[in-house]
């Protein structure tokens, strides 16, 4: 029995969700700043990749660049399908949280002084600059698998994360928060 494991070999479904789950969750988080949202869209993507795991080609894309496509996917359909491209702001979110009596994990979180700051500077984004953010900084893709997905290239790629990063220190300061 040989010790080393080909790359290309799939991982039993079941290890893929419980490495990537977490990661996945957090991504679409960031994207949509919505639990309810999150939860359905983030249970979408792993059904559709249960459902589609046997045409899935380890040697085309690693695991996580293919989780990240299909949940954008999911995103995006979910966004046409409930015709709401806008983000609720923080305080809506809070109310909506109190009025259902909800003991939320994330709105537990959220009141969190820097996470309430970095939810500022994320609703002053654009959708494309926080999916950018999200593939880099949440899915932790390289420049190399986010420009395969965003058909660019790896510079190009890691000059658009840079400005976009110099942009959410200009309004940190401008704004006065704080992401320390």
């Amino acid at each position: 029995m040989s010790t080393i494991t080909d790359k290309n070999q799939k991982m039993p479904f079941e290890q893929v969700y419980e490495e990537n789950y977490r990661k996945i969750y957090n991504a679409v988080y960031m994207r949509v700043l919505n639990r309810e949202n999150t939860e359905d869209i983030v249970q979408e993507t792993f059904i559709k990749a249960m459902n589609a795991y046997d045409r899935y080609d380890p040697s085309i894309a690693s695991v996580s660049t293919w989780l990240s496509r299909i949940a954008v996917n999911a995103m995006i359909d979910r966004m046409r399908r409930d015709n709401r491209n806008k983000i609720i702001s923080f305080d809506e979110y809070l109310e909506q949280g109190i009025e259902q009596g909800a003991e939320d994990p994330e709105l537990t979180r959220l009141t969190d002084s820097d996470t309430k700051e970095l939810y500022g500077i994320l609703k002053k984004l654009s959708d494309k600059e926080r999916e950018l953010l999200t593939m880099r900084f949440a899915l932790e893709l390289s420049y190399k698998e986010i420009a395969e997905q965003l058909s660019s290239n790896e510079k190009a790629i890691a000059r658009r994360v840079e400005r976009l990063l110099d942009k959410c220190r200009r309004i940190r300061d401008r704004e006065g928060v704080s992401l320390e």
